[in-house]
């Protein structure tokens, strides 16, 4: 089995299952927890954000993912 650890707070994650336990955003692997984090911090910026569009929704994830990967936390 492989081991799986997330790149934001570095922790191993078991039994990853693709969108429930682990998320692969690009080239990061990231927790279900720290997921919910970024999405946390996003909603309140897509909400106030318009007009809204799927390329400036994924620079905004990718922003807040690479911000969570250089500083250890999300």
């Amino acid at each position: 089995m492989k081991t799986l650890y997330c790149d934001i707070c570095k922790g191993e994650i078991e039994n990853p299952i693709p969108g429930r336990t682990c998320y692969f955003i690009k080239e990061f692997d990231v927790c279900d927890d720290c997921k919910e984090t970024i999405d946390a911090r996003l909603r309140p910026v897509v909400r106030s954000h318009f007009p809204y569009s799927a390329e400036w929704y994924e620079q905004q994830v990718m922003a807040l993912v690479e911000r969570g990967v250089t500083t250890s936390r999300a």
